[in-house]
Order: C-alpha cells, then sequence, then structure tokens
C-alpha cells in the first residue's frame, strides 16, 4: 500500500494543557484568578474531563492551585516566593548558559542579538509586554536545549514557565533586562562559556536586587 497504515492520535489534554500556559503567559488568565471551569470549558469547546485533566497536570507544575472548598487558581508568587525561584534560578540558568555557548551556531546567535535589539526599541504597553514575556521564555528554553543535557532541561522548563507567567510580580521593569540578554548573547556569540555563566548570573542577581534579597552564596 502506497498509504502507511497510520493512525494519528491527538492527545486533547495536552492541546489543552498547551492553550492554558499560552492564556497564563499573555495574562489572560492572571495570577490569583479563579479558574471557573464551566465557563473556560465553554468557551474552548471542550468537555471538563479532559479540561479538569489539563488542570491537574498544571497544578502538578506548580502553575495551577487547588485551595479546598474553593476551587482552583492561577498560581501567584508573593515577593518571598519569587526570592526562592530566583535562588534556584541563579545556580541552574547560569550552567545551561555556559553549556549553551559551547554549542551555539554564530548565526543563531546573530539572530538572537537582532531579536532582542528590536524588542529592545519597543514601548511599554500591554502587547509589548507580553511578547517579551514569550520571547524571554523562548531564549532560556532555548539555551536549556542547547545545554545538550535533557536533566538540566526538564529541571528548567517549569521554573522557566513559571517565572515568565509572574513576571508581573517581579519588581523589575522589563525593559531593563534586555541588556542582560544582549550580555549573554555577546558571551554566546564569543563561544565564551565563562563569560556566558558570568552574564547570566548578572542577571539573575538583578532580579534578587530587586526584590531585596542578597545572592545566595555557594
Amino acid at each position: 500500500m502506497s498509504t502507511p497504515l497510520l493512525i494519528l492520535h491527538e492527545n486533547l489534554d495536552d492541546k489543552i494543557c498547551a492553550r492554558l500556559r499560552q492564556m497564563l503567559l499573555s495574562g489572560s488568565l492572571a495570577p490569583g484568578q479563579r479558574i471557573v471551569q464551566e465557563d473556560l470549558a465553554r468557551a474552548m469547546g471542550v468537555s471538563r474531563t479532559p479540561l479538569v485533566n489539563a488542570l491537574k497536570r498544571l497544578a502538578q507544575e506548580g502553575l495551577l492551585e487547588s485551595r479546598p472548598r474553593r476551587g482552583i487558581y492561577v498560581k501567584s508568587l508573593d515577593r518571598e516566593a519569587m526570592r526562592h525561584l530566583h535562588v534556584l534560578r541563579a545556580s541552574l540558568e547560569p550552567l545551561a548558559a555556559g553549556l549553551a555557548a559551547s554549542a551555539v551556531d554564530p548565526a543563531e546567535a546573530r539572530a538572537m542579538r537582532a531579536h532582542w535589539l528590536e524588542l529592545g526599541q519597543r514601548g511599554e504597553d500591554d502587547a509589548c509586554a507580553a511578547e517579551f514575556v514569550e520571547a524571554d521564555m523562548a531564549f532560556h528554553a532555548r539555551l536549556a536545549e542547547l545545554s545538550g543535557n535533557p536533566y538540566l532541561q526538564a529541571a528548567m522548563a517549569p521554573l522557566s514557565m513559571l517565572a515568565c507567567a509572574c513576571l508581573h510580580a517581579n519588581p523589575r521593569p522589563w525593559q531593563d533586562s534586555v541588556a542582560d540578554h544582549l550580555r549573554v548573547i555577546d558571551a554566546l556569540e564569543a563561544r565564551d562559556p565563562d563569560a556566558a555563566a558570568e552574564a547570566m548570573r548578572l542577571h539573575i542577581a538583578q532580579t534578587l536586587d530587586a526584590l531585596g534579597v542578597q545572592e545566595p552564596t555557594p
């Protein structure tokens, strides 16, 4: 037969999870917001069963939280929780950046630079902020991928997602971190692992400083 006997199966739970992650990143599901399952299922055109499955998965990832007798809410991080999150990122992100510097293609690094230079010229409206959130998550995810370490990538993915979804709680304006990303990209273009790790460490340290806490000591 010219056509293989292949049965294509699309997992509805996965598709709903992906859509919910987009809503979290865009802010259409805002931190602290209660999830009204009936309304959300109706808006997405799905039944409650796959939606509930997706919500449970996102709760396990720490993006949502179940409150007894109150329902499911979008995770909201206070300043102390943000501190804990970034202390952990301060250990993982520089490692990923250093490993990525040894693997990145110079052409890709140049494309990263062009994108972040263009992003830095944007305004301060909600659409620009949403684009920054997506770009920030994609950048850190790509460094994790370039690290070549699947365990590091798996560890960083939920942390990056949570950090991006809660950028509203970051007291540092997003525009200020554009220069941080460009310094990391400088090191990537130079294929300098030490410089890339140090630039990423300083990037996370700036956020910790904005949160009013000291950088963790080894």
